[in-house]
């Protein structure tokens, strides 16, 4: 008797821990914006940050409504009301896809370099026609970025570029997703978790400069970390310049986490000077906004050649 209850002890621990290494094998991807992490799971328990979509975490632990989830360098609580559940794949057998990459239909690194050579001769040929196209409007929320000499904030305008050229993008074809599409704060690392998530052929971040100091100061910087980037950030380096006629202030390697920290192939696009009146001027309107973005169209057409 004794046996048999051991037995059906030690069978229900190695059941328990099966299930736990299942159910945990989880992520979440965060929905709700500002969303507080917690001490506890209880709306008692004291807040110790906040989170934002489409930031990801793994989860450590479940409560009823409540998860655990893994800071960077913490832990906290979290509600299900704001954050959706990703399985990881390793919990799972099945190649099927997720939901969301079946309805965007992402591929995989290692289902490109399977690709036979008449896929790729198909992709030379099309330009950025159905490239996956992710655009990071700098800033944004409480981040309001740099002030212009109207002391309009580089948050709305970054805003307003990203939308102009998503749409220009899309009449060519591309597949574009922004890290936000309103006046939301996102934090450096959701927005690279954006571009792996969506497995994007080209991340650009745009931004504008402003050095009050020096008024007259103007033109266009653009920025690469990865020496693989470098003739991508040549190309639309070069057909911006062509396309506005700014100032060609040059292509430069920098240090900079939202490149850094990507897996995609990025960029990050200073477009002018808010502290210049006539250029803070010039990107309030959307002829100028559009001729900057089929500079953008240009540069990528080159590069997916």
């Amino acid at each position: 008797m004794k046996k048999k209850v051991v037995f059906i002890t030690i069978s229900s621990i190695v059941l328990i821990l099966s299930m736990s290494l299942y159910i945990y094998a989880k992520e979440v991807e965060i929905t709700g914006g500002n969303l507080n992490v917690r001490t506890g799971p209880g709306t008692e328990y004291e807040v110790i940050t906040q989170v934002n979509p489409p930031e990801i975490y793994t989860i450590l632990e479940e409560s009823e409504e409540w998860v655990k989830i893994q800071l960077a360098n913490n832990v906290g609580w979290i509600h299900q009301d704001y954050f959706a559940i990703i399985e990881d794949q390793s919990a799972s057998d099945s190649d099927e896809l997720t939901e969301e990459e079946s309805l965007s239909e992402p591929k995989t690194t290692e289902m490109k370099d399977a690709e036979t050579n008449a896929t790729e001769i198909t992709v030379q040929t099309n330009g950025i026609s159905g490239k996956r196209i992710v655009i990071d409007p700098g800033h944004g929320g409480r981040d309001v970025g740099a002030i212009g000499a109207s002391e309009g904030f580089e948050s709305y305008y970054t805003l307003d570029t990203a939308l102009v050229m998503k749409q220009v993008l899309e009449d060519y074809g591309a597949e574009v997703y922004l890290t936000r599409n309103q006046d939301r704060y996102n934090p450096l690392t959701s927005r690279v978790t954006f571009a792996n998530l969506y497995q994007a052929d080209v991340f650009l971040s745009v931004h504008y400069n402003s050095t009050p100091e020096y008024p007259s100061a103007q033109g266009m910087d653009t920025f690469y970390f990865s020496e693989r980037d470098q003739q991508l950030a040549s190309y639309i380096h070069e057909g911006l310049i062509a396309s506005t006629d700014a100032r060609d202030r040059g292509v430069t390697q920098r240090d900079l986490q939202v490149l850094r920290t990507n897996h995609r192939p990025s960029l990050l696009l200073e477009l002018g000077f808010l502290s210049n009146e006539t250029e803070e001027n010039r990107i309030q309107s959307r002829v100028y906004l559009e001729a900057m973005s089929r500079g953008v169209v240009n540069g990528l057409q080159q590069y997916f050649k």
